[in-house]
């Protein structure tokens, strides 16, 4: 895999990019711009779910024992991973904020049970 150089290999120090270009029209563009990666406004803990759940193939399982928490606290990271990620549910799941809720005791299981029955 491919990596952007960023930083010097001599000093350490951030690297700038001075120049983009375009192979296709041949336009340049000059000037000093920062050389960050993808995700680098990410939140920490944003970027850290991101690298478990990877790890963890996916499981939520897996990423609930390796990050000591609640499947509801998972679920809340892979919500706001997809978010800064800019990815949109095709519809809206309801799950985790009826779990999240019946886990703070806002609802009865019955009343939980109700909800992710009716999708509401």
């Amino acid at each position: 895999m491919k990596t952007k150089l960023m930083e010097c290999p001599v000093c350490s120090s951030q690297l700038k990019v001075s120049e983009y270009s375009c192979d296709s029209c041949k336009t340049r563009i000059k000037g000093s711009f920062e050389c960050n990666g993808e995700f680098s406004g990410f939140e920490k803990e944003i970027l850290d779910f991101i690298k478990v759940f990877i790890y963890a193939e996916g499981s939520i399982k897996q990423v609930e024992k390796l990050m000591n928490c609640s499947y509801p606290k998972v679920k809340n990271l892979l919500k706001k991973a997809k978010a800064a990620l800019d990815i949109e549910d095709e519809e809206n799941d309801i799950s985790s904020e009826v779990i999240e809720k019946l886990s703070k005791g806002e609802i009865s299981t019955e009343e939980a049970i109700n909800k992710l029955s009716k999708g509401r």
